[in-house]
């Protein structure tokens, strides 16, 4: 997990803005038909995950607490976490909220190390972007309208993706996604509740390893290689982008 920017936990399955977003998986009926939905990740063991991450697989990114779900909707429970995990690690933590729901202790901000606040334009839930600035001077904005991944046409082909560089994801149900594009599951490496978190990173880095040379390997997961939104090494934790950046040149 060395190379990998953001380890992100999803706190519960809500957004306050996912009813009004048609193209969002956030409400698809989809989303957890075809992976594990029976039982939620409780704290002590995203405390030991973290933990594990950091202390055993390498990890050097930021915790981050957001999928397609609206972090801020579990604010309580995601100062506990960071408690618990600063309790046994010296963790990193991002935010990236939708701005519209204001925490009930704006000094916490502080605590991140990077805060990202994406505006969707709702007209009657306005994003007020000089409180958030009050709040914390490392917030960054972004306007953005949903993508089309929902629908989006299938493009079967072998050109690379590096989007796995990016983030390793567990699901409210504990399942491990290949990225924030395949919100189904499709390609998941499994579920921390039936799989060692070893296991479950030595699966996922050969899947990744797969997909990020200078092509895709043949046996690279179906949902990967008919993505239509492949992605490059981004550069949110730039010391761990430059360090993966120079592993997927490695890469066949």
């Amino acid at each position: 997990m060395k190379y990998t920017g953001y380890l992100i936990f999803e706190l519960g399955k809500t957004c306050n803005l996912g009813k009004l977003h048609a193209a969002c998986p956030n409400l698809h009926p989809d989303r957890f038909s075809r992976i594990v939905s029976d039982q939620t990740v409780p704290d002590s063991l995203m405390v030991e995950l973290a933990a594990e991450a950091y202390q055993v697989h390498g990890f050097r990114g930021r915790i981050g607490w957001h999928y397609y779900n609206e972090p801020l909707m579990a604010e309580a429970r995601m100062w506990r976490l960071m408690d618990a995990i600063d309790a046994r690690v010296p963790a990193r933590y991002t935010l990236w909220t939708n701005g519209t729901k204001w925490p009930k202790k704006p000094e916490n901000l502080r605590r991140f190390e990077e805060l990202h606040v994406t505006d969707y334009g709702v007209p009657d839930q306005p994003v007020d972007r000089e409180a958030w600035r009050k709040a914390v001077s490392c917030v960054q904005f972004q306007s953005w309208r949903l993508d089309d991944r929902v629908t989006v046409d299938p493009q079967d082909s072998l050109y690379p993706c590096r989007r796995m560089f990016t983030e390793f994801i567990v699901d409210y149900y504990g399942n491990v996604h290949l990225c924030c594009y395949d919100w189904r599951g499709l390609g998941s490496p499994g579920n921390i509740h039936r799989d060692s978190l070893a296991d479950l990173v030595k699966r996922w880095q050969a899947i990744r390893d797969s997909i990020s040379g200078s092509m895709m390997t043949p046996d690279a997961p179906e949902v990967c290689r008919q993505c239509a939104m492949r992605c490059g090494i981004t550069r949110f934790v730039p010391e761990v982008a430059e360090d993966a950046a120079r592993y997927a040149r490695t890469l066949a």
